[in-house]
């Protein structure tokens, strides 16, 4: 367990970052008047809380020199928090909007230029990357565009289903890499490649042994 926790330093401290988003978001669903009065105030604190989570994150993880994925988001978050920070006092609806949207495109950059540099090394996770940032637009989109056209006790409401959603879709994307990687690098299919290597093996030593009897026999032969 320590040298799998060692070896996946990354995906658990993403793990960690997207369970944090995924609790928020039932937070925020489960007790919406939190959020009723002030929405924009309120969405800024979660996004310093998960600034907190992945700037962690990525201290924990700071010897991989190849991923800054977490740190990159954990920026995301605070300049999305210092924005509706300094617009709190304009319309609501229209700073809500404009935040999550800038948070959504943001972090979408990040991940295509991580899916890139995913697909640029032939690593099959791309696919799952890719198929997790649809998802994630599509609950975006649905979301930010009920931003700017809900009540203020459906806004925080909105607010939870989009950390929620978030959170939980990244959350499984990051299992399924585990998955991933166990089935693909250290499980079933590295013990097939082997089970074949070994059978070219044992075949190549049957056709060794029968060329070594036929040139005896030969050498036979020529004597007589």
């Amino acid at each position: 367990m320590k040298r799998f926790l060692k070896d996946n330093k990354v995906v658990m401290a993403e793990l960690v970052t997207y369970l944090v988003m995924f609790l928020i978001g039932v937070f925020a669903i489960a007790f919406p008047v939190l959020g009723f009065h002030k929405p924009v105030l309120y969405s800024a604190v979660i996004f310093l809380v998960l600034a907190f989570f992945s700037f962690g994150g990525y201290f924990y993880t700071k010897e991989n020199k190849v991923n800054y994925e977490l740190l990159i988001f954990s920026l995301i978050c605070i300049v999305t928090a210092c924005f509706m920070l300094i617009a709190e006092p304009l319309n609501v609806s229209n700073v809500l909007g404009t935040g999550f949207l800038g948070f959504t495109v943001l972090t979408v950059l990040n991940r295509i230029y991580y899916i890139y540099n995913l697909k640029r090394r032939d690593n099959e996770l791309y696919l799952l990357r890719s198929i997790a940032l649809i998802l994630l637009l599509f609950i975006a989109i649905l979301s930010i565009q009920n931003f700017y056209r809900s009540y203020s006790e459906v806004r925080s409401i909105i607010i939870g289903y989009y950390f929620l959603s978030y959170g939980a879709i990244a959350f499984v994307e990051m299992l399924l890499s585990i998955a991933f990687k166990k089935f693909v690098y250290g499980g079933f299919l590295e013990k097939q490649k082997l089970k074949s290597i070994d059978k070219i093996d044992s075949s190549i030593d049957k056709v060794n042994k029968i060329v070594k009897n036929v040139d005896k026999k030969r050498k036979k032969l020529h004597k007589r």
